[in-house]
């Protein structure tokens, strides 16, 4: 340390950062602004495709319809994809041919359908003994049944009502929407049969798993009376949006590279201009790492100042433009961090640099 003791450095250093004042607000606020609005940005950019990728998985985006146009498919072949890699959940489905009507909405026909016992599984719902069936959210909405409500169904005119329960059922109430309009009706399920073909296989897999579970699935659900067609719930294809390659892309990914060689090039410029300020040090017996520990200290201070500011601002910004607040201050930390190292590298090569002749930098004070 050429005679300076590391606390004495250290002191300096501190108080170089304070005795810098507009020179030192200046370097603040630009780490703090630049830190912030590219992080906020990209946040929000983040927060706004998972919310839309989530939208698109709720309404059915990684679920594949599997179907015999004559027969059926293997039901409990269908229900074991359950405990397949990459699948979240898989049920069967059966239409029942007969509609039911509520005895207190007599005219009001309801579609049935008899379903595995993962039915639950599949629409993210809690199973109970306690409960019947399952009620399509939109149905009960129109009939205005509420959730966990008693029902009692009688025959629609015209049919014979085999499959009626008999006493009052107790429903729950869910959102089925991942099944589509084909299959929206009231849900009975009921534990797949060894030999039980049903109408269709519905599964819900991984997005990065649909390509592998696709080229699966015709031998799995093989053993009906057909191979099975593949369907998928939502129309995929090549206009459909990409989530994974709008995250790869998005504009502002590697803004926080711009943001780091800004704020370095500004401290060159600022050392630059306090050139004579190194040359005294050396003057007065600091050697190359005494200088570094005072420049050090001081850069410490103003950009940990900054970088904290940019983190809480960055956040409150992304905050308001409706991010997420886990999504806003990951990514924002993650802009300033990442722009703060890069300018730390570029500040210890700058400072790598010996000081002109003391006379030199001397005479410019």
């Amino acid at each position: 340390m050429s005679g300076w003791r590391p606390g004495v450095a250290a002191g300096e250093g501190l108080r170089a950062a304070l005795a810098g004042r507009w020179l030192s607000a200046v370097l603040v606020l630009l780490v703090c602004w630049a830190g912030a609005l590219p992080g906020a940005v990209d946040a929000v950019t983040v927060s706004n495709l998972v919310a839309e990728e989530q939208r698109f998985l709720d309404a059915g985006g990684g679920v594949v319809i599997a179907s015999v146009r004559e027969g059926g498919v293997p039901a409990l072949a269908c229900e074991r994809l359950d405990r397949a890699e990459g699948v979240e959940a898989a049920a069967a489905l059966t239409h029942l041919g007969e509609p039911a009507t509520l005895s207190a909405a007599r005219g009001g026909d309801v579609t049935a359908f008899s379903a595995s016992a993962s039915i639950w599984r599949l629409l993210r719902v809690t199973g109970s003994p306690a409960r019947d069936a399952i009620l399509p959210l939109s149905i009960a909405e129109r009939l205005g049944v509420r959730d966990g409500d008693w029902l009692h169904f009688e025959r629609s005119p015209g049919t014979r009502g085999e499959w009626v329960p008999g006493e009052p059922v107790r429903v729950t109430v869910a959102d089925t929407q991942i099944l589509g309009d084909q299959y929206t009706g009231l849900l009975l399920p009921a534990p797949a049969g060894a030999d039980t073909l049903a109408d269709a296989c519905v599964v819900a897999a991984e997005p990065a798993q649909l390509p592998a579970l696709k080229a699966a699935l015709p031998a799995v659900l093989a053993g009906g009376a057909g191979p099975p067609v593949l369907q998928d719930r939502l129309f995929t294809g090549e206009f459909t949006a990409d989530y994974s390659a709008a995250y790869a892309h998005r504009p502002l990914r590697w803004a926080w590279a711009a943001v780091g060689a800004l704020v370095g090039a500004v401290w060159l410029l600022l050392s630059w201009v306090r050139r004579a300020d190194d040359a005294l040090y050396a003057t007065m017996g600091a050697g190359a790492g005494t200088r570094l520990l005072i420049r050090g200290t001081q850069w410490l201070l103003l950009a940990g100042l900054g970088g904290a500011w940019a983190v809480a601002t960055g956040t409150v910004l992304a905050l308001v433009q409706g991010a997420s607040y886990g999504i806003a201050l990951t990514y924002v930390a993650r802009h300033a961090g990442a722009a703060l190292l890069l300018a730390t590298g570029i500040v210890l090569l700058g400072q790598a640099r010996r000081p002109r002749s003391l006379l030199a930098d001397l005479k410019d004070r």
